[in-house]
This record gives C-alpha cells, structure tokens and sequence, in this order.
C-alpha cells in the first residue's frame, strides 16, 4: 500500500512539474516572438495549449511567471557551465573551453532564447527583481573566467597582458556574439561565433589556445 501512495504521489508531482514546464515553454516563445508587451496570460496558455486557468494555478500572476521564466534560464545555463568546468578537469585552459563551449551549445544559443535574455536584460534596470536574479548566477560566471584568465596568464608567463582586461573583453565578446546572432541571424552561426571566441584566445594566450 505504502508502495502505491508514493507512487500516485510521484506521478503527481511529475504532471505539475511537466505543467510548469510547458508554460514556461510557451513563455519564452511568446517573449521571443511578440516581446513583453505582448506576452499576457492568454498568449502563454495558447501556446502552451492549456487553460487560463492552470497558468494562475501555477503561477499567481504574469509577473511570477516571468521570474520563473528568467530563473529557468538563469539555472539552465549555470549548470551547464558548472558540471562542464568541473568534467574539464584542473587545467585551466580546458575549464576555460568547456565554460565558452557551454555558451555556444546548440541548447543554449538559440534565437529564441537569446531574444530572452535580452528582453530580461532590458527590462533588469526598471524591475530589480530580474536584476538579482541574473546577477546571482552571473557573478559566478564572471568571477570564474576572470581566475581562469589570471591563471592561464600565469602558467604562460605572458608579459604586457592584463588578465582582467582580457576577462572582461571575453565576457563582453560573448555578449556581442549573441546579440549579433539574435540581430543577424542569416549572417552569423553558432560555430562562427564561437571560433571567434578561439581566435581571440589564440591571439590573447598563444600557448594555451589555437586558432579554429
């Protein structure tokens, strides 16, 4: 009997975990396709195929729904990123691929999610809820690929390099790469991208990295 109740209550679980996935699903298409203006309840339970009224069983307003949304992304990323580094091994040029490699998975840079994050972004400055959220998974980023650089910098030895400088020109690389992708789409790919990413560690740390 025991064995039975935990399975029902397994199942449940499942379907409601399946239900919020699907509407924050639907959210990032209808974000992506009609923008936040355009996103309301009604849009997202179309597009999910479900009734307005599981969108408010889950979610109690819009608004929640879109913090789940950008939690969603924000936590997604992060672990990918996380469990490459730590299946890169110590080095720190191969934790450094397996982060950038991440950024460029075909999971992850995708037009519609791209289209996302931007939006987020561009709202982060007037809704500081989206800003905490991003900001706590970010920072870890950051702080990672800024020791990874200073790491490299110092096992080779290079002279008249600013490791945070070039941290910094990295991160601010990816960000460019993605919001081309997302304006260009026909002009730009995923492997274009990240060979460029490569090239300018090539350039930057020659003893480390290669050029694609």
């Amino acid at each position: 009997m025991e064995a039975n109740i935990k399975t029902v209550r397994s199942g449940r679980t499942a379907s409601k975990e399946v239900r919020r996935q699907q509407l924050i699903d639907a959210t990032i298409e209808s974000i992506a396709t009609r923008g936040f203006s355009g996103t309301t309840i009604a849009t997202v339970s179309k597009g999910a195929k479900l009734s307005q009224g599981i969108v408010n069983f889950h979610f109690t307003n819009k608004e929640t729904l879109f913090i789940e949304t950008l939690g969603f992304l924000a936590t997604e990323h992060y672990e990918r990123w996380s469990k490459a580094l730590e299946k890169a091994g110590g080095e720190a040029s191969l934790q450094l691929t397996a982060l950038i490699e991440v950024d460029f998975e075909a999971a992850i840079f995708t037009q519609k999610k791209i289209a996302v994050w931007f939006a987020f972004w561009g709202q982060a400055k007037q809704r500081p809820s989206y800003l905490k959220i991003h900001n706590n998974f970010d920072k870890q980023r950051t702080n990672e690929i800024h020791r990874l650089c200073q790491q490299i910098a110092d096992e080779g030895g290079y002279k008249g390099i600013d490791p945070a400088s070039k941290a910094r020109n990295l991160i601010a690389m990816i960000d460019g790469l993605w919001l081309s992708y997302l304006l260009y789409p026909k002009s730009s790919s995923r492997k274009q991208a990240r060979n460029d990413c490569f090239s300018f560690l090539a350039d930057t740390f020659p003893e480390h990295f290669s050029h694609p």
